[in-house]
C-alpha cells in the first residue's frame, strides 16, 4: 500500500457501498416517479417527484465517474469529486422541494456552481483513468485537456458569479475553450486506443487466467489484487545469484 491508495479490501468495500447507495437511491426515486405518474394527477408534487428522480439519476452518473478513480493514484481527486457531486445533488433536490424565493439569487448561483463543478469532476475523472499510459502523445493530450477543463470551469464560475460580463469578448473566449475541451475529451481516449502502450513482455497465458479468476472470486480487479505485492517490493524474494 502506498500513501496514495487505500488497502485493497477497503477499496472493494468502498466501491460496493457507493454503488449500493446509488442503486438504492435511484431505485427508490424511480419507483416513486412511476407511482406518481400512474396514480396521481399531474401537478406540482408530480413534477417535484419527477425532478428529484432526474436529479438523482444525473448526479449518480457523476458519482460513478468519480468513484472509478478509487484505488488508483488519483483517488483523492475522485473522492473530492464524489463529495462535491453528492452535495450538489442534495442542494438540487432541496431546491426542488423547498421554496427559496427570498434568497433565490444566492441559491441559484451556488446550485449552478455545484452543477458545473460536478460535471468538471466527472469528465476529468474519466480522463484520469488514462493517467497510467506511457505514450507521450497520450499523456500530453491528457494533461492539456485537464487544464482546459479547469479553465472552462473557472470561466463558468465567473459567468455565474460576475455581476457584469462583457459578452462579446467573453463569449468568444468561452466558446473557444469549450470547443478545445470537447475536442480533447474525444481525441485523448481515441489516441489511447490507437496508440496502446508497448510492454516489454506479456504474462504467460496460464498465469493471466489465474489472476483474472482469483480477482473475480474476491470481487476486485486484477490491479487491486496485485497492488499489495507491487507496493511492497521487499516482500518479493530476490532471484538467487549463481554460485
Amino acid at each position: 500500500m502506498t500513501a496514495h491508495t487505500l488497502p485493497v479490501p477497503r477499496i472493494a468495500v468502498l466501491r460496493r457501498v457507493i454503488v449500493g447507495v446509488i442503486i438504492a437511491a435511484f431505485g427508490i426515486a424511480a419507483v416513486l416517479g412511476i407511482v406518481v405518474l400512474l396514480g396521481v394527477e399531474m401537478g406540482e408534487t408530480t413534477f417535484r417527484v419527477l425532478g428529484t428522480t432526474a436529479a438523482i439519476g444525473s448526479f449518480s452518473v457523476g458519482v460513478l465517474c468519480c468513484a472509478a478513480l478509487i484505488g488508483r493514484r488519483a483517488q483523492l481527486f475522485g473522492i473530492v469529486g464524489v463529495v462535491v457531486t453528492v452535495l450538489s445533488a442534495a442542494l438540487v433536490v432541496w431546491t426542488i422541494w423547498v421554496d427559496v424565493y427570498e434568497f433565490w439569487d444566492a441559491v441559484f448561483r451556488v446550485l449552478w456552481s455545484g452543477v458545473a463543478a460536478s460535471s468538471a469532476f466527472a469528465l476529468a475523472s474519466l480522463l484520469l483513468l488514462l493517467s497510467d499510459r506511457s505514450r507521450t502523445a497520450v499523456r500530453a493530450g491528457l494533461w492539456i485537456t485537464l487544464v482546459l477543463i479547469g479553465v472552462l470551469l473557472a470561466l463558468t464560475l465567473y459567468l455565474i458569479w460576475a455581476s457584469d460580463v462583457a459578452w462579446d469578448d467573453f463569449g468568444r473566449l468561452y466558446g473557444v475553450v469549450a470547443i478545445l475541451t470537447a475536442l480533447g475529451a474525444v481525441v485523448v481516449p481515441v489516441m489511447s486506443l490507437l496508440m496502446p502502450d508497448q510492454h516489454a513482455s506479456a504474462l504467460p497465458h496460464g498465469l493471466s487466467e489465474r489472476l483474472v479468476a482469483t480477482a473475480k472470486e474476491r470481487g476486485i480487479t486484477v490491479e487491486e489484487l496485485v497492488a499489495p505485492v507491487l507496493a511492497r517490493p521487499e516482500a518479493v524474494p530476490a532471484a538467487e545469484e549463481p554460485a
